[in-house]
């Protein structure tokens, strides 16, 4: 039946530092930064706040699900990008 299978699209957005797709009504945001265990930097922040701004005026989207890649989800802040500021 065409209404069990689950549509699975990857967004066309180009991102550097995060992967975005959609399965349904549910939008997958990807932390990709796995050399660097996925840490918060000031551009990952603006390209999820991006991404969640695109999925929040897209009326088919009902939830958002925030995951990491490879070995973890976030270490935390980026400690580089903060000693350069």
């Amino acid at each position: 039946m065409v209404d069990d299978m689950l549509v699975v699209t990857t967004d066309a957005q180009a991102y550097k530092m995060i992967l975005t797709e959609t399965q349904g009504r549910v939008a997958i945001i990807t932390l990709n930064r796995p050399k660097a265990l996925n840490a918060l930097c000031s551009e990952l922040f603006h390209e999820i706040n991006d991404a969640l701004a695109r999925f929040d005026n897209d009326s088919s989207i009902g939830a958002v699900v925030l995951t990491g890649s490879e070995r973890a989800f976030a270490a935390g802040a980026d400690i580089k990008e903060m000693k350069d500021t």
